[in-house]
């Protein structure tokens, strides 16, 4: 178990297990020299972890810090290989899994590249709904906290930047933002705003 806030693994450190996240959140990101912080990803419960590193034997590319109370359940890799041995139908499940996040990975960047600030802001924002979200009465609450210097470590932004565009969204009701908690309130909508000017994604 990693309280709030605890680095479990520092960018170009050893990684000596695939990992599973039980419960909590895991935080892939970097900081710079001057303290500007990028976040990759914010990864749920049921996420494996470190499967790269492990395969290739390299250290670890992210800061991977936990978000609130989070369990992980470590494999060390000559436990998980000789799994892989014994169940080989194991293998095409890894293989597909990899393929998603690669996938995934190459669409962001294009979106990152091409799409404007606010289709990248909502399509983050529907990400998290869909990972984090419950729904309630009014919509869909995203279950962590996130501040805004988080929505704008996601969105490679300034925290300036970041708050007017949430404001325009809060303006037109698409979400809600009380202590800390954002509700999306209109996801259709949230939906087509991130897809605007929608360059042509690998499928």
């Amino acid at each position: 178990s990693y309280n709030s806030g605890t680095l479990v693994y520092q960018e170009n450190s050893h990684t000596p297990c695939v990992d599973i996240i039980l419960s909590g959140v895991l935080e892939w990101g970097w900081t710079n020299a001057d303290g500007t912080r990028v976040v990759e990803e914010f990864l749920p419960p049921g996420e494996v972890i470190n499967l790269t590193s492990v395969f290739i034997d390299q250290c670890s590319i992210h800061d991977q810090r936990a978000r609130g109370l989070t369990r992980l359940f470590h494999i060390p890799f000559e436990t998980f290989r000789t799994q892989v041995n014994l169940a080989p139908n194991l293998l095409p499940s890894l293989v597909y899994m990899l393929a998603v996040r690669k996938r995934e990975l190459h669409n962001r960047l294009r979106r990152t590249s091409l799409a404007s600030f606010r289709a990248r802001l909502a399509s983050r924002l529907l990400i998290l709904a869909e990972r984090f979200g419950q729904p309630d009465q009014d919509g869909i609450v995203i279950r962590i906290r996130i501040s805004q210097e988080d929505l704008a470590a996601l969105v490679m932004a300034s925290r300036q930047h970041t708050h007017k565009e949430l404001r325009w969204f809060i303006e037109q009701g698409i979400i809600r933002i009380r202590y800390g908690r954002i509700t999306v309130l209109k996801p259709e909508q949230l939906s087509a705003i991130s897809k605007e000017n929608e360059p042509h994604f690998v499928r």
